[in-house]
């Protein structure tokens, strides 16, 4: 389905963030450097909120190009300070022709990207037309929201420490927690605990039971009971240090994918949903491969789907293509080669 105006047309793309804005040359070149023309986007990912894109054919020169999209929350019932309380999460405006230009800035309302009007001109060899390729992840509440008020019970839970009744040793250090309050979220630890709790009652011990969590760092099973006690993860989740050659994206990435692997492992379906958001809105240059061998590895079928979307950007392939990375990945996953030669292959108009 295609939303148009005259001079420019949008396409949907596969994923429900992009669309491409496909625009006619010659029925743009004539308007001036202060004049745009904008057209409205239907982005289902974007629920609630209007996605406009702009163009300006003669961006102060007749030199430049710009292109803008912008986000803007469609609710008018609520007063000013909660219509602000959004935040563009990560985006992309590709030009298939656009060379040595560093990414847009993203700010909170859109992006913007400016090109040179000849590298444009350049790939307009079809019926003089050019393609820019969009992409927006929208949070719908920003900056987050402080974890809400406890219920009493809640609050009267957490703050009985001396009746945890069960603890966890978790790569060197310890967690206290309430068997009843693990059992009620998780279906594993409801099997685990219960059928050890019935046990240890036979045998009458009065301790609370200790166990050895393997194959898990501390950081993550601390996020994942903050979790089960308050259904949201920490307001606050700084990286862990990191080796010399890791980035902060990196780390992010590896916290986010070991506690996917871990609401796996303990039936938090909607934990392992959050995780792959986060990852998926996170995918740059950096952090493709890596998320994209992860989500091999472990069928996050979204998460993979992300990935080749952003390898079928010529310049984001490029950027990617030429590292050592890339080539060890493609030689251990021959299908994964496949998949990115495939992806390529298909239209990006539909």
């Amino acid at each position: 389905m295609a939303e148009q105006t005259k001079a420019c047309t949008v396409f949907h793309a596969r994923e429900s963030k992009s669309f491409n804005l496909r625009v006619n040359n010659s029925a743009t070149k004539h308007l001036s450097g202060d004049e745009c023309i904008h057209i409205d986007v239907s982005i289902p990912a974007a629920a609630g909120f209007t996605c406009t894109a702009k163009y300006w054919p003669n961006w102060q020169s007749s030199d430049s190009i710009k292109i803008s999209v912008v986000i803007t929350r469609t609710d008018d019932q609520q007063h000013h300070y909660q219509q602000r309380q959004h935040k563009l999460l990560a985006a992309h405006i590709d030009l298939p022709a656009r060379t040595g230009l560093t990414p847009p800035p993203v700010t909170e309302e859109g992006i913007s990207l400016i090109a040179k009007r000849s590298d444009v001109e350049a790939s307009c060899v079809v019926d003089d037309h050019f393609t820019a390729i969009c992409m927006v992840a929208v949070s719908k509440v920003w900056p987050p929201l402080p974890l809400p008020t406890l219920s009493r019970l809640e609050h009267d839970i957490l703050m009985t420490s001396d009746l945890t009744d069960v603890s966890f040793q978790v790569d060197g250090e310890t967690f206290r927690a309430h068997r009843l309050v693990l059992a009620a979220r998780s279906p594993v630890f409801r099997a685990e605990l219960f059928g050890r709790q019935m046990a240890e009652e036979s045998s009458q011990q009065e301790q609370a039971s200790s166990i050895a969590v393997q194959d898990m760092k501390a950081s993550t099973f601390k996020s994942m009971l903050h979790y089960m006690y308050h259904g949201l993860l920490p307001a606050v989740a700084a990286p862990p240090v990191a080796a010399a050659a890791e980035t902060e994206a990196d780390c992010r990435v590896s916290e986010f994918q070991n506690l996917y692997v871990a609401a796996g492992k303990y039936g938090l379906d909607t934990l392992k949903q959050t995780c792959e958001e986060i990852l998926c809105a996170s995918v740059t240059t950096d952090t493709v491969l890596s998320s994209l061998q992860f989500a091999e590895e472990h069928a996050c079928l979204k998460l993979k789907s992300r990935c080749l979307d952003f390898l079928a950007i010529g310049e984001k392939f490029k950027a990617v293509a030429i590292t050592n990375e890339y080539i060890d990945l493609m030689k251990k996953v021959p299908s994964l080669l496949d998949h990115v030669q495939n992806r390529f292959k298909r239209p990006r108009l539909s």
